[in-house]
């Protein structure tokens, strides 16, 4: 009776789980125990046959409770990170540090820290990779667990795929945009191109400036006010920044010119420098003087006390020969990338052959020059200036597959020997043999499906047959007993 209320419990611990994904069905054998010998056998004579043994049996006991690792098909999620291993194999995944668990659940995630995780949180083990984002394995194509590295892709980076799935033999893609690509415009002869870091932001047209550039000298006494100035270093305007305000209406002082001394304002003297635009932010701008913006929300006096206007600061020539190329980033800003502001470039024709040009917000951005072509310009810059001259465009280049981590498949010699340890975790033991990486697909493993988890190797019909069997088998068990009870009551009555 024990053995079958023993065979009643695996039963129903397998239709519990009929709905669990990777679960791998019990099954219990019984096995007959110690008999005893009510008369040995012996042999034939010359004139008697031989006869058997008799023995007598104690019942049953349970032999064994078999895993049975047989593979259950895989039931489609249309999640592109849920993966299943169609053949033998396990994944390796970690709940602890050192403590290596394995599974057949394949309901994987990226968490937060960017780590490949199943569904309880263990971080998935994956096979390192070389500089190229080949699989590293010794020349068998196998690893040993202890070398497997938890699969993690930087947040940051993450977050520029897009389309990350599961590849046959494990592996994990994502589509990311491709390196920035430079088109050179027509008629630059004296450039070859440029070189943008991989990470580039920078996106559209190009301009360049070759010559002296501006900056703002404020006054000693208004200092204060500078933090109020944005001046493009490639703006064409000379003088004294003064800006007036009546009543809502704001202007500058006349007497502003460019770089070549021809006053911006018509009439001359007049203060007109077209159109002055105030953002609902507080920025103020006037549509003939590109590059200049004030910040009246950050302006320490007041331009409307004094008809003369408040000054802010004097626009000059910084007296060296700059390089500067104006891009825009993605988020829509203008930036500048210049050579070293305050000193002259330097340029070699007889070594140099580029030019590396930087922006306050850490980007770079390399021109690749013909040497004597340019050296050329920056000697004639008097008679042929370059200012903001569309050199090129900066465009996101084409969608390319990156591979993020290859999943481990561990194998074992035994895997009956494997220890369940409940989440669909299996656990080494003494039996099972050491586990043994590889590529999914590889050396006796399966291979991966995206998209897919292995259903429980369940069936219910058969667990409901047995389930019968097993009661019924209880049943009579339970019998043997009363009737057992019955004729003793008749032995004891025999003394009466």
């Amino acid at each position: 009776m024990a053995a079958h209320q023993t065979k009643l419990n695996v039963l129903g611990n397998n239709i519990a789980n009929v709905n669990t994904y990777g679960f791998k069905s019990s099954r219990v054998v019984f096995s007959d125990v110690l008999y005893q010998n009510l008369s040995t056998a012996t042999g034939a004579t010359a004139t008697t046959g031989g006869t058997n043994a008799s023995q007598l049996g104690y019942g049953t006991k349970v032999g064994s409770i078999d895993m049975m690792n047989t593979i259950s098909s895989g039931a489609s999620t249309g999640r592109a990170l849920d993966v299943f291993i169609a053949g033998e194999g396990y994944l390796a995944v970690q709940p602890t540090a050192g403590a290596n668990r394995y599974t057949r659940v394949g309901n994987l995630k990226f968490d937060a820290e960017g780590n490949l995780t199943d569904g309880a949180g263990s971080k998935v083990m994956g096979i390192p990779l070389d500089a190229d984002g080949n699989p590293v394995l010794n020349p068998n194509g196998t690893l040993a667990v202890e070398e497997l590295q938890a699969i993690n892709v930087p947040p940051a980076e993450l977050e520029k795929y897009t389309g990350i799935t599961i590849g046959k033999s494990g592996e994990i893609t994502g589509i990311r945009a491709g390196d920035p690509e430079f088109t050179q415009a027509t008629g630059i002869g004296w450039l070859n191109g440029i070189t943008l870091p991989v990470d580039s932001n920078y996106t559209g047209n190009v301009q360049l400036a070759v010559g002296e550039m501006v900056f703002i000298d404020p006054d000693p006494a208004t200092t204060p006010e500078i933090a109020a100035l944005t001046l493009a270093p490639t703006a064409n305007v000379l003088g004294t920044l003064s800006l007036i305000k009546t009543g809502d209406a704001y202007s500058l002082a006349g007497g502003l010119t460019d770089k070549e001394g021809v006053e911006l304002d018509n009439p001359a003297g007049s203060g007109n420098y077209g159109t002055a635009t105030l953002s609902s932010t507080g920025i103020l701008t006037f549509e003939k003087i590109p590059g200049l913006k004030i910040d009246t929300t950050k302006l320490i006096g007041d331009p409307a006390a004094d008809p003369a206007g408040l000054e802010l600061g004097v626009i000059d020539l910084d007296g060296y020969t700059s390089v500067v190329a104006t891009v825009k980033n993605q988020g829509g800003v203008t930036e500048y990338l210049r050579t070293p502001q305050g000193t002259d470039i330097e340029f070699d024709p007889t070594t140099d052959s580029s030019v590396l040009l930087t922006s306050t917000t850490g980007g770079t951005l390399t021109l690749n020059v013909e040497p004597v072509s340019f050296d050329t310009i920056i000697q004639d810059l008097d008679t042929n200036p370059i200012e903001d001259t569309l050199i090129g465009k900066i465009e996101v280049g084409s969608d390319k597959p990156v591979t993020l981590g290859y999943l481990a498949i561990a194998k074992f010699a035994n895997t009956d020997g494997l220890l369940q340890d409940g989440n669909g975790y299996f656990m080494e033991s003494a039996n099972s043999g050491i586990p043994i990486a590889s590529k999914a697909g590889t050396n006796g493993t399966g291979g991966t499906q995206s998209a897919n988890l292995e259903m429980s190797n369940v069936d219910l019909s058969q667990e409901f047959t047995d389930m019968i069997i097993a009661q019924r088998g209880f049943q009579a068990n339970s019998r043997i007993i009363t009737v057992s009870d019955s004729i003793l009551e008749e032995l004891i009555n025999l003394k009466r």
